[in-house]
């Protein structure tokens, strides 16, 4: 098949009065062609194929040929016809369809120029108006030759700015005072101790070896979620610090832990009695060892050798 001759032929031959069935056998005989531009099928094929009468096609036939469209070559095989060759007129098919594609294209020019109106938008000649656009943009009054600078499109502070230099420095030290507040948690979370804690903590008594304040704390503060009252462990406290200064061990490393006092043992709710008046007592009771110690010395004896 020769699709150049098969277009050809659409182009070519209804333009120039080969139509109806003359123009499908037409097309049909480009589709059977051969490299070398000959087509042979039969007739009986070309009636099957188009739906057409064998007299109708054969009359087609004959009427392209007599008017130059085409060339018929009858072949015989011995007593039998066989099917005929076909050689289109290729130079005449080509030839009429690049007239019919010209008149086309001149058919769409001239369409293109048709629908454009110059004068639609060519400029109007009349006089510009002397009061000139309300709104137009001049450039004398944005800079020398309307260039652009930074100088023409920074307004100048001194003449245009409404702006109270003081509103910075308010903000500045607003913004000061803000990251202030905002360091000061972090600063005073170290000493965020309530008020009870802190009378309970100077009335403790002093320790020798280092008394921990914030694990003291942390204990105050798993008593008060017990349930336990601020006031019952001052209390506490207050009992524990006499009877240090009455046993003499304030300062000394015999002072309960802080933490430990606060404990989950609950050293607080002790009583915490003072020892007895003299003459009883565990005082008492080591003074009257002391003292026979001392006899033993003077009668040159052991005071462990003596037995009570």
């Amino acid at each position: 098949m020769s699709s150049k001759i098969l277009g050809n032929v659409w182009d070519a031959c209804a333009a120039h009065d080969v139509k109806g069935a003359k123009l499908m056998i037409m097309a049909r005989l480009a589709d059977y062609l051969n490299d070398d531009g000959v087509s042979y099928p039969s007739v009986e094929t070309i009636c099957r194929q188009l739906g057409l009468g064998e007299s109708t096609v054969r009359t087609a036939i004959s009427e392209l040929e007599s008017i130059g469209w085409l060339l018929r070559e009858s072949r015989r095989k011995g007593n039998r016809n066989t099917s005929n060759l076909y050689h289109l007129n290729a130079d005449r098919l080509e030839a009429l369809a690049r007239i019919e594609r010209d008149k086309v294209a001149a058919i769409k020019q001239q369409r293109r120029v048709d629908t454009f109106h110059p004068s639609d938008s060519e400029p109007s000649d009349s006089e510009p108006s002397e009061s000139g656009p309300s709104n137009g943009f001049h450039p004398s009054e944005s800079g020398k030759n309307g260039v652009f600078t930074r100088q023409n499109l920074t307004p100048d502070p001194q003449v245009n700015s409404k702006h109270d230099p003081s509103v910075n420095s308010k903000h500045e030290s607003q913004d000061t005072g803000a990251s202030a507040d905002a360091s000061a948690p972090a600063r005073s979370a170290k000493q965020d101790y309530s008020p009870d804690f802190e009378t309970a903590w100077q009335a403790y008594p002093k320790r020798a070896g280092g008394n921990s304040k914030s694990g003291a704390w942390k204990a105050w503060k798993a008593r008060l979620k017990d349930g336990v009252k601020p006031d019952d462990m001052l209390a506490g406290v207050k009992r524990y610090a006499a009877y240090a200064r009455a046993t003499g061990s304030v300062g000394t490393q015999f002072v309960k832990q802080a933490a430990t006092f606060f404990g989950p043992d609950r050293h607080f709710e002790e009583l915490w009695q003072a020892p007895s008046a003299p003459g009883g007592g565990h005082n008492s009771t080591i003074a009257r060892l002391s003292g026979l110690g001392r006899m033993s010395d003077d009668f040159g004896e052991s005071g462990e050798n003596l037995n009570f």
